[in-house]
């Protein structure tokens, strides 16, 4: 009785490290969290991008009508996300993502850069975000 206890108890622990590994526990989630609102800062940013283009103003430009690009930098670092002009019409917007799952999700956008954690912004499409 007591052999079956102790087999139990370690089942039982082996069973929650191994759902912890697999999922990943809580630090996980969090830079999960961390790289959605990575992306969503990248997104909020080529809308911001578009309105400046619309306005005639390059990607360095502030206009009033343009109010959406306010977080431009990384939630856990401060560091700001990197801008690169391409060219008149195309900007990418890059940041460098905690977890390879979460970025794995925007693989399948064509806009996307996995390896580099770049969106690539052709500031007239992005104006339909």
């Amino acid at each position: 009785m007591r052999l079956a206890s102790i087999a139990l108890i370690v089942l039982a622990v082996a069973a929650i490290a191994l759902a912890l590994w697999t999922v990943g526990g809580p630090g996980q989630a969090r830079a999960e969290r961390r790289d959605q609102t990575r992306m969503n800062d990248l997104r909020n940013h080529a809308s911001h991008l578009a309105c400046l283009h619309r306005q005639g103003l390059g990607p360095a430009g502030k206009a009033d009508a343009c109010p959406q690009g306010e977080h431009r930098s990384d939630p856990l670092t401060g560091a700001p996300y990197r801008v690169d002009v391409v060219s008149d019409e195309v900007v990418r917007i890059c940041a460098v993502f905690e977890t390879r799952m979460t970025s794995m999700r925007w693989a399948n956008r064509n806009d996307f850069d996995i390896e580099t954690g770049c969106l690539t912004v052709r500031t007239r499409e992005a104006a339909r975000w």
